[in-house]
């Protein structure tokens, strides 16, 4: 009876760990191409160029001028200036990319 009492402990706090993990971009004219792994994706700063590979959750773009390409993303937000985010799917039941775009000049476009 521990034993399973360990074993669900430690499984929920391994789950817990990858729920919480994020990738963060800051700064100015970044370059990257990351693998987003399902993860919550930060972009700040201005200039980057983002190629996230797989599916992510939460994209948000602030700053100015900074783009950032997608497969999958469960929803998106865009605050700043002269933001784009291209994606390819909306990982929903609808299909439809729950957004909000704040700011002057962000566009969030679908790929085919």
């Amino acid at each position: 009876m521990k034993m399973n009492k360990l074993l669900c402990t430690s499984l929920l706090l391994f789950l817990g760990y990858f729920s919480f993990a994020q990738i963060e971009i800051d700064g100015n004219n970044q370059k990257q191409t990351l693998d987003c792994k399902g993860q919550k994706v930060e972009v700040g700063g201005s200039g980057h160029v983002i190629n996230l590979k797989g599916d992510c959750g939460k994209i948000e773009i602030m700053g100015t001028n900074n783009t950032v390409t997608v497969n999958g993303l469960i929803s998106a937000e865009l605050a700043g200036e002269g933001n784009i985010l291209y994606y390819r799917k909306a990982i929903s039941k609808n299909g439809k990319l729950p957004q909000t775009i704040e700011g002057n000049n962000n566009k969030i476009i679908k790929k085919d």
